[in-house]
């Protein structure tokens, strides 16, 4: 497993700007960046994580551009081999909230709605329609290879919150997290069973030879033998 970044260039953030019109102020914010990301070292590598920590992003984006070869599936004549990976994913439950607004995210293969192979350009596109913030961007970009089993950074407890309700208070548990057969310190179940059923015939034996009179106590007319006492 290799936890090593790929060597990437990341151009910073651009924003995006309307036509500039009569009455239209010249700083007009549109809400929205964008962040290439190119692999000069790495020919056509495969993607299997992006860390990153947000910065008032509101919603992302991912576009991917893949090497296009003969055997690569094509949706018409003017196919550059640009896919979306991600769409709108929510990073803030609320654009005009602070919730989420610096939070560390971890987008893996499970996010990305294609696979990420023979992957030649990434373009994140940022998105933030509150005016509530002066600036926004995504710091501290990371991309690996592989999933990254000890590093991997859990999405915010707002996100999984939010998904549970969704799912109407179900936690699903995926085949991999799956308890395993044979746990260390637990004894074997068939031998567990097997005692336990010896155990229960005995206690069925020993109810069954019960005398259906009461013994009584240890008296005689109503007082106790001092000899059939014991102290302890």
């Amino acid at each position: 497993m290799n936890d090593k970044p790929i060597s990437c260039t990341i151009k910073g953030a651009v924003n995006l700007n309307v036509d500039v019109r009569p009455g239209i102020a010249q700083n007009f914010n549109s809400g929205c960046k964008i962040i290439d990301i190119s692999f000069p070292s790495i020919i056509n590598p495969e993607i299997g994580e992006i860390h990153f920590q947000n910065s008032y992003v509101a919603f992302i984006t991912l576009k991917v551009k893949i090497k296009v070869t003969e055997a690569t599936p094509k949706h018409g004549q003017n196919d550059q081999g640009w896919k979306t990976a991600i769409h709108s994913l929510k990073l803030m439950p609320d654009p005009h909230a602070e919730t989420g607004a610096q939070d560390l995210f971890c987008l893996t293969r499970k996010h990305f709605s294609c696979d990420l192979s023979n992957v030649v350009f990434l373009r994140l596109i940022l998105q933030q329609p509150s005016p509530m913030w002066k600036d926004f961007n995504v710091q501290d970009i990371k991309i690996f290879r592989t999933p990254l089993g000890s590093r991997a950074v859990p999405f915010p407890h707002w996100i999984t919150e939010e998904a549970k309700n969704s799912t109407g208070g179900k936690k699903e548990i995926e085949v991999s997290q799956s308890v395993p057969k044979s746990t260390k310190g637990v004894p074997d179940l068939d031998a567990l069973s097997s005692k336990l059923q010896q155990l229960w015939a005995l206690a069925e034996e020993a109810s069954s030879n019960q005398p259906e009179e009461s013994l009584g106590r240890y008296e005689v007319d109503g007082c106790y033998d001092i000899n059939l006492l014991s102290y302890t």
